[in-house]
């Protein structure tokens, strides 16, 4: 097996393969880097000349042709908002935006930006105008609505990395896009993947809260978290987990989620809404994900993701 880590999406990345001989695996950690770069052209907001952004620039212009991978996220945001009834939502761009966070973290870290009570924001405008058709190959986004992949981008274009590596040779793939994992193929030994406590200082050498172990029979998953911990700004007052009922950031009862899914982007979307419910836990259970929440007191809820229970719901 070989490794790769590099930086896109904002993020650190890294993918392992495993394939028939070296080769192959080294072929393949190029093609997954290079297709990264192609997913984050396709779906950055902070590039003005990415896809995503010239469609947001274009609302209520009408039906905009785009390639195939815009329209499957396009596609896969709006199954979520659906699915979710509305609390998953990506049309929070403009909400995200007021607040600071309009181009690369990096970059926003190091402004000196005002407190929170002197920005207006209202709640998200909702996916119920977007229209995607793959017949024609268009999205059209009504006037007023802008769509941000940041709740789901990283996750889906982890699973689209290891669908296509599986496809072209790899046996085994990991891709883990800032914490956003997609795992596909089967090893000897089980996948293990730590689950960082980000209630703890960044410079405490053992931060790890838990170890997944995922079962041997398991040849598909994704792995999410999503906190409100990281990618904070403005002297650490704001984060980038927005509440869409009112365009502000997150208050929740949860300040960590991390979920199991058959996919990445789903995780990802089940992590997200998470940090958005009170009822989280019962609500994970009730839609037979596994995942571990955390609270600021140090509790920390746990369904079946323990190392020592097998994860049935994957292959679900």
């Amino acid at each position: 097996m070989q490794e790769i880590r590099f930086r896109a999406m904002g993020t650190d990345c890294h993918v392992l393969v495993e394939a028939l001989d070296e080769n192959v695996e080294t072929t393949l950690l190029t093609l997954a880097v290079e297709r990264v770069e192609l997913l984050e052209q396709s779906w950055s907001r902070f590039r003005p000349t990415s896809e995503l952004s010239r469609l947001n620039a274009r609302a209520g212009s009408g039906p905009i042709e785009v390639s195939a991978d815009l329209l499957l996220l396009v596609t896969r945001m709006s199954q979520a908002w659906r699915e979710s009834d509305g609390l998953f939502d990506p049309t929070v761009l403009d909400s995200m935006n007021r607040l600071g966070y309009d181009a690369d973290f990096a970059e926003v870290s190091t402004r000196v930006i005002p407190a929170a009570s002197d920005i207006a924001v209202l709640p998200a405008p909702g996916m119920g105008g977007v229209r995607t058709d793959a017949a024609t190959m268009t999205v059209t986004l009504p006037a007023g609505v802008g769509l941000d992949p940041g709740a789901i981008g990283k996750g889906l274009a982890a699973d689209i990395v290891v669908e296509e590596l599986l496809g072209i040779g790899a046996s085994a793939v990991l891709v883990n896009l800032g914490g956003d994992i997609a795992i596909g193929g089967a090893l000897i030994d089980p996948w293990r993947i730590a689950v960082t406590d980000e209630r703890l200082p960044r410079d405490i050498d053992e931060r790890t809260l838990e170890v997944i172990e995922l079962p041997r029979d398991v040849t598909r998953a994704g792995i999410a978290t999503s906190t409100t911990l990281k990618r904070r700004w403005a002297e650490g007052l704001r984060h980038h987990v927005i509440d869409p009922r009112t365009g502000s950031m997150a208050t929740g009862s949860y300040l960590q989620a991390t979920v199991i899914a058959p996919q990445a982007w789903q995780a990802e979307v089940a992590a997200s809404i998470a940090l958005l419910r009170d009822d989280a836990a019962a609500w994970l259970e009730e839609q037979h994900v596994d995942a571990l929440l955390l609270t600021p007191d140090n509790t920390h809820i746990t369904g079946a993701l323990a190392s020592a229970t097998p994860l049935g719901a994957l292959n679900g």
